[in-house]
């Protein structure tokens, strides 16, 4: 999590950046994970309550053990959970609705809970073209296995229909070409294989002989012994307010 909020810090603060809220009263960051994104997130709107919210014990327990001060941090459902404090004025997620079956659901949740002009930013992926094909075949996979549970790898394609319908109206819609290295996608990528390839979806559907191939040739391509080029990430970021 550390590596890819620091992979994908440039792009996020200048999401952030451009805000139409500054120092709001409240900003909550959905899926905050062990707390990287909710750091940045206060760094750059300098809310009064900044307050992250994860459905992980562990990622919160992290994030509160390195916590700065200013922030707070909930382990909580997003989806299914009101917001511990009343109507927040920007909500802010990264990487999560990809990871939401069905992600409208959230987005008409977020929207009922937000102030009456709440901000909300995303940034999701919409496409992943690698050089390599080996971490080509790893998109696959994953998106198969997104697929299985309801989930979208390139949720980021489907977010501005999915937006306009949960009770948010677009302020901003950008499609941002991000160009990423081989080797730092591989380290992320390896690891989170080692954590879904034990999945029981992915162990029947998926050939251990080729999960075993993968991980030595993206372990490979992680610590240098082999070059993968480049990563081209197409990724959507959107600014909507409450309807």
């Amino acid at each position: 999590m550390r590596r890819l909020a620091e992979l994908y810090e440039p792009e996020t603060r200048s999401l952030l950046e451009r805000s139409p809220i500054y120092a709001p009263s409240i900003a909550i960051d959905l899926g905050c994970g062990p707390g990287w994104s909710t750091a940045l997130l206060h760094q750059v709107l300098e809310p009064g309550r900044t307050i992250g919210l994860d459905a992980s014990e562990h990622f919160i327990e992290e994030a509160l053990r390195n916590r700065r001060p200013e922030l707070e941090f909930r382990v909580q459902n997003v989806v299914r959970e009101p917001f511990p404090v009343a109507a927040p004025d920007v909500l802010f997620c990264r990487f999560l609705l990809t990871h939401l079956a069905p992600p409208g659901e959230a987005l008409t949740a977020w929207a009922k809970q937000g102030a009456p002009r709440a901000i909300l930013l995303i940034h999701e992926t919409e496409s992943l073209e690698a050089e390599d094909p080996v971490i080509d075949r790893y998109y696959e996979l994953v998106g198969l296995l997104q697929q299985h549970y309801g989930q979208a790898l390139y949720v980021g394609g489907l977010l501005e229909a999915l937006v306009t319908q949960s009770g948010w109206n677009i302020i901003e819609s950008q499609r941002v070409m991000l160009e990423k290295p081989g080797r730092k996608m591989a380290e992320l990528h390896l690891s989170n294989l080692r954590t879904w390839r034990d999945n029981e979806y992915a162990k029947q559907a998926f050939d251990p002989a080729e999960i075993d191939e993968l991980d030595r040739s993206l372990a490979e391509i992680a610590s240098g012994k082999k070059t993968a080029g480049v990563v081209m990430n197409a990724a959507r970021q959107i600014i909507a307010h409450r309807a």
